[in-house]
């Protein structure tokens, strides 16, 4: 598929919202960076809008929304897809995750849509069996299924059943120009109500299950015994905020943990951060590394899913199993301690992230899936 009989190819990408999210960034990426004299590109939210509407309108992109019923699942929304699809004369359609790739397929189907191209963004599985195969039933009529890490991949073709023959990895990539940036650090923690001159942990994510932030919160009382001054940051809102600050306030840190709800200055908050912290219990390729990559922010993470694909231990960030605190806190005063580590890691995390995970290298690998052209 080189072209349409001279017209660019209309693509639609398919996504729950476009809210604060890895996912959602990796839509906004995509619009951002795909050929668009080859691609004219629109995006479907099914159930919400989100934050990220503005950016992606202001680059001349389309954004359609479906909302869901309120009351009750719409099991016909597929139809609703569908008519959305043939109005536009849609060619090409990108899915995210599950209700994107079913309610997506569907519509295309029925609307004579001729190439699916799905993106699973990671998750714990085995998950809901019946999610499991609808997905694989979707898998059928899909060119290709990307997973975003070998890891992913794998559990695709373990869990889901799909065919090899259909699973791709693509790593995610972000647009690091936003990241290189000049930032007043002492104006932006007088801002966030940082209070001396003490190392600032953060991190910026969903407050779920699935980061493991209670973890971090445990080995916080050692980290601030070795070093009074500390801060963790902690940005972004979620189903365990409450259960966070109260565990926050039973360790009494509540002069040493900010918790500042979800935001939209994230280059601003890591070129202010000392350290990068995600203690994550799965992943599969985090956004959010990336983007600790592309600001030049020292890492530390859970050595889960696709995270050492991009953090080589010793090299551009440190490793540490899941679900330690003690080994956590080990790591963290280590680096803390270690000034000439830390600058280490700052180059050779944004080196890794230009070399290897760049939004235009991940936008290329799609239009090969989108023009059918993928070895």
């Amino acid at each position: 598929m080189e072209s349409m009989n001279g017209r660019r190819i209309r693509l639609m990408q398919i996504t729950h919202d476009l809210s604060i999210g890895g996912l959602q960034q990796v839509v906004v990426n995509l619009c951002r960076t795909i050929n668009r004299e080859l691609f004219d590109v629109s995006v479907l939210c099914l159930r919400d809008l989100g934050c990220f509407v503005p950016e992606v309108q202001a680059l001349g992109i389309k954004v359609h929304f479906l909302p869901q019923k309120e009351s009750s699942t719409d099991y016909l929304s597929f139809l609703k897809v569908g008519k959305i699809l043939k109005h536009n004369r849609i060619d090409v359609i990108h899915t995210h995750n599950t209700l994107p790739f079913v309610d997506g397929t569907l519509g295309a189907l029925i609307s004579g849509v001729k190439t699916i191209v799905h993106t699973d963004h990671a998750r714990d599985f085995p998950d809901k069996r019946r999610y499991m195969f609808a997905e694989w039933a979707a898998s059928q009529f899909a060119y290709k299924v990307v997973g975003v890490s070998e890891h992913t991949s794998e559990n695709l073709m373990k869990y889901e059943k799909i065919s090899p023959k259909k699973i791709v990895t693509i790593y995610n990539g972000i647009d690091g120009k936003k990241f290189d940036i000049e930032v007043d650090k002492r104006g932006k923690k007088e801002s966030l109500g940082i209070k001396g001159n003490g190392p600032v942990i953060g991190l910026g994510v969903r407050l779920s299950e699935q980061k493991g932030i209670s973890y971090l919160l445990k080995a916080m009382p050692g980290i601030v015994q070795a070093f009074p001054d500390t801060t963790l940051v902690i940005a972004g809102d979620g189903p365990l905020e409450d259960d966070l600050k109260a565990e926050a306030r039973a360790l009494k840190l509540e002069r040493n943990v900010l918790f500042i709800g979800p935001r939209l200055d994230i280059p601003e908050l890591l070129k202010t951060f000392d350290l990068y912290v995600l203690p994550s219990l799965w992943e599969g390729f985090p956004m959010v590394l990336l983007e600790a990559m592309a600001a030049g922010c020292p890492i530390i993470a859970t050595n889960v899913g696709g995270v050492s694909k991009a953090i080589k231990h010793g090299f551009n960030g440190s490793l540490v199993e899941p679900k330690n605190p003690q080994k956590l806190e080990k790591e963290i005063i280590r680096l803390l301690s270690t000034p000439l580590l830390l600058q280490n890691y700052r180059k050779n995390g944004h080196d890794s992230f230009v070399n290897y995970f760049s939004s235009g290298i991940m936008a290329s690998s799609y239009e090969k899936l989108y023009l059918r052209q993928w070895d």
